[in-house]
Order: C-alpha cells, then sequence, then structure tokens
C-alpha cells in the first residue's frame, strides 16, 4: 500500500518581524463575546502582537 499523507501546515503564530515562533504572554483578557485576547511579545526580537482566540465547539445556534 503506497499510503501518502497530506504535506504538513504550520501551526501556530509567527513574529511577522523576525519569523520566530515563541513568545511571551503579557496580558490575558476575556472579552465579552467569549473570545479571549492575548497580548504577546516575541522572545527573539520584542515585537509586540495581540491574538483573540474563540472556544471550539460551542456553537451560537445553541444559545438560543
Amino acid at each position: 500500500m503506497n499510503h501518502k499523507d497530506p504535506p504538513e501546515q504550520p501551526r501556530g503564530i509567527e513574529c511577522p518581524q523576525c519569523g520566530c515562533r515563541h513568545f511571551y504572554t503579557t496580558h490575558t483578557e476575556p472579552l465579552r463575546d467569549g473570545r479571549i485576547r492575548r497580548r504577546k511579545s516575541c522572545r527573539h526580537c520584542g515585537r509586540r502582537i495581540v491574538t483573540y482566540e474563540s472556544p471550539q465547539g460551542i456553537s451560537k445556534a445553541a444559545d438560543r
């Protein structure tokens, strides 16, 4: 059997300045709509970014 796996997609976030994938989380804040806002700083160059995370498996239709 000749089974080939699909090419692996890069996961996670990457610093737009230096390409590093390692960050310090400096602040985490829950938002009213259920998302989480995280402020992060690149461990290599110090560039600051903001990410928004949504919980998986929760459907908006289930709230009705």
